[in-house]
């Protein structure tokens, strides 16, 4: 009696007991049609056409491959692997590079906190000689180095006292190159007045130094003062007319839970005023670091870096004196 087996190998039905034709080699990469076999050979699609990626797999390992391999799917590739490879390559490229402003300040900072300040003013000088004018070198060298000593003290590189006192020398090279190489002061019909300080006891004065020189240039009656209390300010905002205060925190530290002390300071200094529409704006390192920090303090505008100062002081003036349009309703 004859038997009908289904051989999974040949994919065919055989007869038992009939004798087997010798197995072909086939090969696994294609198992298609061939025109060794006579077989006709089909079109092949056109580029345009969409391969799934069953289709991918199944011409890539053949049809006799266990169906555990034919289920390795292109998009799995490309949704996981890929994209892992694309963020390491990327991270890796932005260690490498490194903005050569940054890496000078970091140098600088350094520098002003080493026994022998030579080298420091070595780099200072031969940055001057680059920067296309003091208030650049200002505003591209020694805010960023500000913000470098910070850093070293937030990595136990050094003290708060040796930030202060880096912070000294870069006030005190800026005073010297002012005197020496900037031009007089614009000249303005009814120049606008400003009291530039820092928040009594803070002891950096970088900011509000660096802020009056810059105004000064620009045509400003600026005034900078120390309080050490805040009564001592708001008998300065009493006696005197200020159409502007710029009150500031540390350039090289963040000073967050300075932050509801500047606000009763601000709060004290605006009872106080003669001017009722006094513009105040902030500054310092955790307002740059910080979008709400001004909100908080109550000030009408806050400084990311001091090339904003002059602006952010105009467009303060302008929203406290703006008056709100007539209403001829009534008429």
């Amino acid at each position: 009696m004859r038997m009908l087996r289904f051989d999974p190998e040949q994919r065919r039905v055989s007869v038992s007991g009939a004798p087997f034709a010798p197995r072909q080699r086939r090969c696994r990469l294609f198992d298609g049609p061939t025109a060794a076999r006579g077989d006709p050979i089909p079109a092949l699609p056109s580029a345009a056409a969409t391969v799934s990626s069953h289709s991918f797999s199944i011409l890539f390992f053949g049809r006799g491959q266990p169906d555990r391999v034919r289920a390795v799917h292109t998009e799995s590739i490309v949704s996981t692997v890929i994209p892992h490879l694309v963020v390491k390559h990327t991270s890796a490229k932005t260690r490498v590079a490194q903005d050569p402003a940054e890496a000078r300040a970091a140098e600088l900072a350094r520098l002003l906190i080493a026994p022998n300040l030579a080298d420091a003013f070595d780099l200072i000088h031969k940055s001057l000689a680059r920067a296309a004018s003091p208030t650049a070198l200002f505003t591209g060298l020694f805010e960023p180095t500000a913000r470098s000593l910070g850093n070293l003290w937030a990595e136990d590189a050094c003290s708060e006292f040796e930030v202060t006192i880096g912070l000294c020398h870069l006030q005190t090279a800026m005073r010297r190159i002012s005197f020496d190489l900037l031009s007089a002061p614009l000249a303005r019909s009814q120049p606008r007045s400003v009291l530039l300080v820092s928040q009594p006891g803070e002891p950096h004065s970088f900011c509000a130094a660096l802020h009056a020189e810059l105004l000064r240039q620009a045509g400003w009656n600026t005034v900078s003062e120390f309080p050490d209390t805040d009564r001592a300010l708001s008998e300065l905002v009493a006696n005197g007319w200020f159409d502007a205060v710029n009150i500031s925190l540390s350039p090289a530290l963040r000073r967050e839970h300075w932050l509801p002390r500047m606000a009763e300071t601000i709060r004290k200094l605006r009872a106080a005023s003669r001017n009722p529409a006094l513009a105040v704006v902030a500054s310092g390192r955790v307002f740059a670091e910080r979008s709400d920090a001004v909100a908080l303090v109550g000030a009408d505008a806050a400084t990311i870096s001091s090339v904003q100062i002059e602006r952010c002081l105009m467009r303060s003036l302008l929203n406290r004196t703006a008056r709100p349009a007539a209403n001829f309703a009534w008429i």
